[in-house]
C-alpha cells in the first residue's frame, strides 16, 4: 500500500514538515484531495495530528504547501527557457515549437525524478478531478507564467485572433494536463508499445503535435466575434 510504502522510505531523521509534505504529496496523487484525509497523512508520515496542525494549521494549508513547494521551482525554469526562447528570436516572432517545449519540458522531465510521477498525477488532479483549494491553488501558482507565455504564443501565432488564441492554449494545456494524469491509462491501452518513461520522446511527440494543433485553420463555423 501506499502508506506502507510512504513509510518505508522516510528516515527517521528527515525533518518532520518534509515528512508530511512527502506523505501528503503522495496520497493527494495517488487519492486525490477530498479522499485523503489527515488521518492517512500523519500514518504515512509517522506524525501526530498536532504536528500537521503545528506546521500547517489545516488541510487547506497543506495543500496549498505542496502545490508551491513543487510548481513554483517549475514555473520558474519555464520562464528561464522562454527566455531563452525569445532572446534568440529578437524581435521578431519567436519559434512556435520552441515556446511550447519552454512551457512542456521541466515538467515532463520530472520523469527522471524519483518523485516525478506524484507530481505529475498531483498536476493532472487539478484539471480532471478539481478539489477545490487544490484548483484554486493551482491556478494561482500558474498566473506567474500565464501572462508571458500567452504573449509568447500571440507572437508566434501572429494574425490568430485573440479568442481563438485562448481555445489553442485550451487545448494544448488538456493535452498536457492528460498526459500527466492518464500515464496509467496508456500503460494498459499500449500493453507494452509505448514508453511512459521516455520523458524526451514523450516532449518531442508532445510538441509536433501541440504545434500542428495550434496552427490549425480556424473552422469556419465558429462565432469568431
Amino acid at each position: 500500500m501506499l502508506e506502507s510504502n510512504v513509510l518505508a522510505n522516510h528516515a527517521d531523521k528527515q525533518p518532520t514538515k518534509e515528512r508530511i509534505l512527502d506523505a501528503a504529496e503522495g496520497l493527494f496523487a495517488e487519492r486525490g484531495f477530498d479522499a485523503t484525509s489527515l488521518r492517512l497523512i500523519t500514518a504515512a508520515a509517522g506524525v501526530s495530528l498536532a504536528a500537521v496542525n503545528y506546521h500547517f494549521h489545516s488541510k487547506d494549508d497543506l495543500i496549498r504547501a505542496v502545490m508551491s513547494r513543487r510548481i513554483a521551482p517549475l514555473n520558474q525554469r519555464r520562464l528561464e527557457l522562454l527566455t531563452e526562447q525569445l532572446s534568440a528570436a529578437r524581435d521578431g516572432p519567436p519559434a512556435l515549437e520552441g515556446v511550447i517545449r519552454a512551457f512542456i519540458t521541466p515538467v515532463v522531465m520530472l520523469r527522471k525524478d524519483s518523485r516525478g510521477a506524484d507530481l505529475g498525477r498531483l498536476i493532472g488532479r487539478t484539471y480532471v478531478e478539481p478539489s477545490g483549494v487544490g484548483q484554486r491553488t493551482f491556478f494561482d501558482l500558474m498566473r506567474e507564467i500565464a501572462r508571458p507565455f500567452t504573449e509568447a504564443f500571440r507572437r508566434a501565432l501572429p494574425g490568430v485572433p485573440q479568442a481563438e488564441l485562448l481555445w489553442k492554449l485550451h487545448f494544448a494545456i488538456g493535452v498536457v494536463a492528460h498526459t500527466l494524469a492518464g500515464t496509467g491509462h496508456l500503460t494498459t491501452m499500449a500493453g507494452g508499445a509505448c514508453d511512459p518513461s521516455d520523458a524526451e520522446g514523450i516532449i518531442e511527440r508532445m510538441v509536433a503535435f501541440i504545434a500542428a494543433g495550434m496552427r490549425a485553420p480556424i473552422p469556419a463555423r465558429t462565432n469568431r466575434s
